[in-house]
């Protein structure tokens, strides 16, 4: 099978091109919103295209053997190899796609196209967020010492306490942040 040729592309095809076709492919023939008779078979076999080219070191040998449309050839002996891991990538690729058939589309289009933005801007902000909380905390120790004439020891001391909050709030809201988005590929919010 040639997975260029499935996802409408040529061999000369960037990763852009190949995740915008995939899309844009996924979108007519996913399951949940294609009525087409074979839907599920075409929805398969460009999920299997995607995850095959998608991937670098699986499109390079894939490449390599005799059904990719690409002028680069493996010798003899490594193309055996090279179809092998392919073949094996396919397998999986097809099981994948399997599990996607069985998502609503909007779940699998958030699981599948989920930008890295989407990830890491909350990320960002929740740390952003812990470090703000920090500077005031830090500022409020300098006013009290201030106000009470209390020893530089005292900031210091509050200083270690407010780094070890902060620390034990940014690894708690990780593992929160990351739990979420486990949640949310799941479908359960």
């Amino acid at each position: 099978m040639d997975h260029y040729s499935t996802l409408g592309l040529t061999h000369m095809a960037d990763t852009a091109a190949i995740r915008a076709a995939y899309r844009a492919l996924a979108k007519v023939y996913h399951p949940d919103v294609s009525k087409l008779p074979d839907a599920h078979e075409r929805f398969v076999a460009i999920t299997e295209a995607y995850e095959v080219l998608s991937d670098p070191s699986a499109r390079d040998r894939y490449d390599r053997t005799r059904q990719s449309p690409s002028p680069k050839r493996a010798s003899p002996q490594n193309e055996a190899r090279y179809a092998r891991a392919t073949e094996a990538r396919q397998r999986a690729a097809r099981e994948h796609a399997e599990q996607y058939t069985r998502m609503r589309y909007d779940q699998f289009d958030q699981y599948a196209f989920d930008t890295v933005a989407g990830y890491l801007v909350p990320k960002v902000l929740g740390c952003f967020g812990i470090a703000i909380v920090a500077l005031v905390l830090f500022a409020l120790l300098l006013i009290i010492r201030e106000a009470l004439d209390l020893p530089a020891f005292f900031v210091m001391l509050g200083m270690m306490v407010v780094v070890g909050l902060s620390g034990w709030a940014s690894a708690t809201f990780d593992v929160w942040h990351n739990e979420r988005q486990v949640r949310k590929k799941m479908g359960r919010r």
